[in-house]
């Protein structure tokens, strides 16, 4: 799911939170938005599914509804990253010579825990295509 850069400005702002968030608090973090444009991007993030009404808050002022984040910000941030990549590299550079060339080079545990990982994503990669192929 794409989102335009205020939209990305106030997830941001609602991952960072510990807690959900009445819109004017999130004015309050946000320094570019104003009540009205932050009233509007939520309800833009609430029909791409990417924020939800978490319940109702009483501030100094007002009673208002919260709102948090449904899709973390890795999610968005590997959709991103794909995106973008798949828009700038050429066809003839595959996956894996990408992921080459992202490997650390350094020896040492850091990078081993990161081969680790890795290795466990391409089995759980693997294995539903295995059973997508065999559900058909």
């Amino acid at each position: 799911m794409k989102l335009t850069n205020r939209e990305l400005a106030v997830m941001r702002i609602l991952w960072e939170s510990d807690k959900p968030l009445m819109v004017s608090e999130i004015v309050q973090r946000d320094k570019n938005g104003t009540i009205y444009s932050v009233q509007r991007i939520i309800q833009n993030l609430i029909k791409k599914n990417m924020v939800a009404v978490d319940g109702v808050s009483y501030n100094k002022k007002a009673l208002g509804r919260t709102f948090r984040p449904l899709v973390t910000s890795e999610v968005i941030e590997l959709n991103s990253l794909r995106d973008m990549l798949n828009n700038m590299i050429s066809k003839n550079i595959t996956a894996s010579h990408l992921i080459a060339a992202l490997l650390p080079t350094e020896n040492d545990s850091n990078t081993l825990e990161e081969l680790n990982k890795l290795e466990e994503i391409i089995k759980q990669r693997k294995k539903e295509i295995i059973d997508s192929d065999t559900n058909e």
